[in-house]
């Protein structure tokens, strides 16, 4: 650990050069770690070899044989046999539990009448068999039934035929099958203007009454539609053949371990399976594939003593989305308890400009305030600035100035997005009220290709794979190798972002202010105050997060005290501005301008009750909110859908107690479109308390 002696001028240095450049026409010329270890990290990482592991593990969607589901995946085994080659004698695959999945073995569809021709066929493309179907063999006519209305249905004579759609089959099928049809035949894509082959992952549900599901691409789907339409009969012989298969829960793992003992840890993850029979180069190879070189490239580094072996441990996971996060989780209860946060790569590869798509990261909800929000989008500024041509001050630069390519990729820009929370993703787990380990996601969107059958090697790019390593790689070493002095350089950047997100909003406000009528200027005016309230809590907090990146240095606890009166004279002089744009906007509509902002009895009695998370919530882990009784579900009302909105975040909003339950309110009005009212946050932090999960 270097030793941290800041004077005043550094201080204030360090804290004006975070806020320059940013916004600005000159480059983002500032990193949060060395230019030496950025640059061995970008030479010794390589997206072509992330390329070459997608082919390896999904050159196309296929058939999962049965020794898979016996033994080790094909997928396990790769990554940890790459993972020893690499250097990592721990490398292993953990098993965290068993599951049973749908499987398909053959499906042929064949035209019989009136001509021979084959339709589909499971061999060619394994997405043509909807998953959930079961065996059939059959012989019937085709039933052409539209969209699948309830119209549409009743008005076909479905009985002992096939009912072909336009429709997801799993929108229709149980009316259909209720109507008597014996099967499902669908063209139906979710974007078929884009890519007329193009078959969406897709199936019907099980049960007694499934029967089976075709998916045709658009292309054939039309060619079909229009003989039905003319009224041609076709019949059609239909041999499928499933079954279910039982399994393991794998996880590959490894670990660089710190230099500390007992490290705390960074963990990364990548999901490596989408349930067992979908296989996308992109969604989600592509973020196992990236992580693979992630793990090879630091370790590489750090092994031949050119990069300094981080204090804290890096942990490699790659897990089922969700069905092995979860189990992972409850059963690594003491490795999370020293996790400071979690990286999610999560459809990482996309050859942006050919999708119009973004490399994207989005942030934690404000009940896991984060600095690794802030190291993270660090490296994306950075990353876009010396990565594209630019015009500044007069000076133009035709090149890249710290270019990341690959020899097989694109020269384009980095295209990228900082965005609001987003979850469906295995950092969910992480940042579960139980767990507290925040974690961000990145990830390539939009995605034509999400969860189709074109989600093929093809779509992916190995510049992006490369940047995407890069970035993940990057950001976890500076927070893994963090000392006081690093963690200044990270307060910084939190402090500079916290007084631009601060302003954004506040300019958000400003506008809906400045469209106000005679009926909503208050309420509005007051919203914009609240929001300003709660984007400070949030920022305050996100401050003192990075105290634990050197919790005995008295230097760095002056530090971000000092940068957190700063973030609070930002809010003095938003609110002043809030203030002078509702007395201009109250002229302008001849009406009295707001004295005060006054609180009702409910918002008064809120503000002085503190809620603060239990010990109970870590004890039980991820799913905690999960374990309260049914029967206080539903005396506090809580049993009917739509009751409460966001449970999960009032619950995180409680873990420190430094948020009062109109603290709370104000928060979640500040991130959500559709906030839960005091009353219900009060009964949901009552219920809570009920439960023993938190105390006033």
């Amino acid at each position: 650990m270097k030793k941290c002696k800041l004077t005043l001028t550094l201080v204030l240095s360090l804290f004006i050069t975070s806020l320059m450049g940013q916004e600005y026409t000159g480059p983002f010329t500032h990193s949060l770690m060395s230019e030496k270890v950025y640059d061995l990290i970008v030479g010794e990482s390589s997206g072509d070899r992330a390329f070459n592991y997608i082919l390896d593990i999904a050159p196309y969607e296929r058939d999962r044989v049965s020794a898979d589901y016996a033994g080790l995946f094909m997928e396990s085994v790769y990554v940890v046999d790459k993972l020893k080659s690499y250097g990592f004698a721990d490398a292993k695959t953990e098993i965290v539990g068993k599951t049973q999945t749908w499987d398909g073995v053959s499906a042929e569809i064949w035209e019989v009448a009136p001509n021979t021709a084959k339709i589909a066929d499971y061999r060619d493309l394994a997405a043509v068999l909807g998953q959930g179907s079961k065996s059939a063999h059959v012989t019937a006519d085709l039933v052409w039934i539209g969209r699948g209305t309830a119209a549409e249905i009743a008005a076909a004579d479905l009985k002992g035929k096939i009912a072909v759609t336009e429709a997801s089959a799993s929108r229709v099928h149980d009316a259909a099958v209720k109507a008597g049809a014996v099967g499902i035949m669908t063209y139906y894509s979710p974007r078929p203007l884009v890519d007329p082959i193009q078959i969406p992952n897709s199936g019907i549900r099980g049960g007694e009454n499934a029967t089976f599901c075709i998916n045709l691409t658009p292309r054939d789907g039309y060619a079909l539609r229009d003989r039905l339409l003319a009224g041609e009969k076709i019949t059609v012989k239909a041999d499928i053949e499933t079954k279910t298969e039982q399994t393991n829960i794998e996880v590959p793992t490894c670990v660089i371990k710190g230099s500390q003992e007992n490290a705390e840890e960074v963990i990364l993850c990548a999901h490596l399976f989408e349930g067992y029979v979908k296989l996308g180069a992109n969604d989600n190879i592509s973020g196992s594939a990236a992580l693979i070189e992630v793990a090879r490239t630091l370790n590489h580094l750090i092994e031949t003593g050119q990069i300094e072996r981080p204090a804290r441990s890096i942990r490699f996971i790659w897990i089922p989305e969700f069905q092995g996060s979860i189990p992972w989780a409850q059963q690594n209860k003491e490795i999370l308890s020293r996790t400071l946060c979690n990286i999610n790569l999560d459809m990482v590869g996309l050859w942006l400009s050919k999708s119009q798509s973004f490399y994207c990261l989005h942030r934690t909800t404000m009940g896991n305030p984060h600095y690794l929000n802030d190291v993270a989008e660090s490296f994306y500024h950075y990353m876009g600035a010396t990565n594209k041509s630019f015009v500044a001050t007069g000076v133009g630069r035709p090149d890249a100035t710290k270019p990341v390519f690959s020899v097989t990729g694109s020269r384009d820009p980095f295209y990228y997005s900082i965005n609001a929370h987003y979850g469906a993703s295995d950092h969910e787990v992480f940042s579960d009220w139980g767990v507290q380990a925040p974690g961000v996601i990145m990830i390539t969107w939009p995605d034509n290709y999400y969860h189709t059958s074109g989600d093929r090697p093809e779509i992916c790019d190995p510049t992006q794979l490369h940047r995407a390593i890069v970035l993940a790689a990057a950001s976890a070493y500076t927070i893994a190798e963090a000392d006081a002095q690093d963690a200044v350089k990270i307060a910084s950047e939190v402090a500079a972002n916290a007084a631009k997100r601060m302003s954004i909003k506040m300019k958000q406000d400003l506008a809906a202010l400045n469209s106000a009528t005679a009926a909503d200027f208050a309420a509005l005016y007051k919203d914009a105050k609240w929001h300003q309230d709660a984007m400070l809590n949030n920022e305050i907090a996100t401050l003192a997060t990075v105290l634990e990146l050197a919790p005995a240095s008295a230097s760095l606890k002056e530090f971000v005290a000092a940068m957190q009166e700063g973030v609070k004279a930002n809010w003095t002089a938003n609110g002043k501005n809030i203030d002078a744009a509702m007395k201009a906007k109250a002229a302008a509509l001849g009406v009295a301008p707001v004295k005060a902002i006054v609180l009702s009895a409910e918002e008064k009695a809120a503000s002085k009750v503190y809620p603060k998370s239990t010990a109970k919530v870590l004890e039980t882990g991820y799913g905690v909110l999960r374990t309260v009784p049914r029967e206080l579900i539903a005396k506090y009302g809580f049993d009917k859908r739509g009751s409460v909105n966001h449970s999960g975040e009032i619950a995180k909003l409680t873990t420190t107690g430094t948020n009062s339950i109109l603290d709370i309110q104000k928060m979640l009005a500040t991130q959500f479109p559709n906030p839960d009212t005091l009353e219900a946050i009060t009964k949901y932090v009552e219920m809570l308390k009920e439960a023993g999960l938190v105390e006033f």
